[in-house]
């Protein structure tokens, strides 16, 4: 069995991103610094060995979470970041990060006051009892809070 890295997100202001992460989700900032990447001034970076030569310019950060999944914040400067169609759960790909937190109705009343906006009714799983919200962060991107940790949900689940 693997284990999961880290995810990384594609956003239109890298600064206020990492901000927002930071004091609703408690996620940190590796090193305290934002890298700004340009092909002109290191073309050698890793960066433009993955991406074609379209990709002049970006800005990336490295944050860290309580279990060592990491979240990296790309923000595409040249060519510039094109938000993506609106949510739709259907269109294949990843379309949702969950967390996890003791007090979801909590951590998400939080991230409401900073800009975040409700998705459907919490829910309460009958089996494992854990509860369950889905919201958009100010960018758009969908999470979900659940109270419980997957492999202890899925365990109870099973029962």
């Amino acid at each position: 069995m693997r284990s999961i890295n880290h995810v990384g997100v594609s956003v239109p202001d890298i600064e206020a991103v990492v901000k927002w992460y930071s004091e609703i989700m408690g996620f940190v900032l590796v090193n305290d610094k934002i890298k700004h990447i340009k092909r002109s001034e290191t073309p050698d970076a890793g960066i433009f060995k993955i991406y074609p030569d379209s990709l002049q310019e970006v800005k990336l950060g490295f944050m860290a979470t309580g279990n060592g999944v990491g979240f990296e914040v790309f923000e595409f400067v040249d060519p510039a970041y094109k938000k993506a169609e609106d949510f739709a759960y259907n269109v294949g790909g990843f379309f949702h990060l969950c967390v996890t937190d003791a007090e979801p109705e909590a951590l998400l009343a939080r991230a409401i006051q900073a800009g975040a906006s409700k998705i459907g009714e919490p829910t309460l799983n009958p089996l494992s009892g854990s509860r369950c919200l889905y919201f958009r962060d100010p960018w758009g991107n969908v999470l979900e809070i659940l109270d419980m940790s997957f492999d202890r949900m899925s365990a109870l689940d099973a029962v």
